[in-house]
């Protein structure tokens, strides 16, 4: 019997490990195909963080990934996108100034491992200017894909409670 692949949010690291998958690939071909943009909302320990790591392989063009899945027999073409992750989980947020800090370094890390040039600014600058680098250097569209994106809003109404 295949183990269960508790904790792990991973999608390569499920497949390459024989974990159990439950095929939502189907359900993945339909997002991509259906709209432009999409904004998930469902309770903590529901699989989002694994969904979006699914979304993010299929538009690396990782198709090999898929073998035996749905999506990999479906006319979805695996066409490679350049792929914008970020985590909000792995942000600090104990001020604005330290939650500033954290989102631009996450962004320059995400810009040095692409090897453009992008000065440091605000993180809604650099984040423009790395969609930009990366389309210009890809000639593709870029898929953003934002997780945990709650996690600065509940910090701060925790501290906020824990002062009241």
């Amino acid at each position: 019997m295949k183990p269960l692949p508790i904790g792990i949010q991973n999608f390569k690291e499920i497949v390459a490990g024989g974990y159990v998958y439950a095929d939502k690939t189907q359900y993945v071909y339909e997002l991509l195909n259906d709209a432009k943009y999409y904004f998930l909302s469902r309770p903590r320990r529901f699989g989002k963080s694994l969904l979006l790591d699914t979304i993010s392989e299929v538009f690396k063009g990782n198709k090999e990934l898929f073998k035996g899945l749905w999506i990999y027999d479906s006319d979805h073409d695996f066409q490679k996108h350049p792929v914008i992750r970020l985590d909000m989980s792995r942000t600090a947020t104990a001020s604005p100034e330290i939650l500033e800090n954290s989102l631009i370094a996450n962004l320059n890390v995400q810009i040095q491992a692409e090897g453009l040039d992008i000065p440091h600014g605000n993180p809604s600058d650099m984040f423009f200017r790395l969609i930009e680098g990366l389309h210009g250097k890809y000639g593709q569209r870029v898929v953003v894909l934002i997780d945990e994106y709650d996690k600065p809003i509940l910090d701060l109404f925790t501290k906020i409670l824990a002062i009241a």
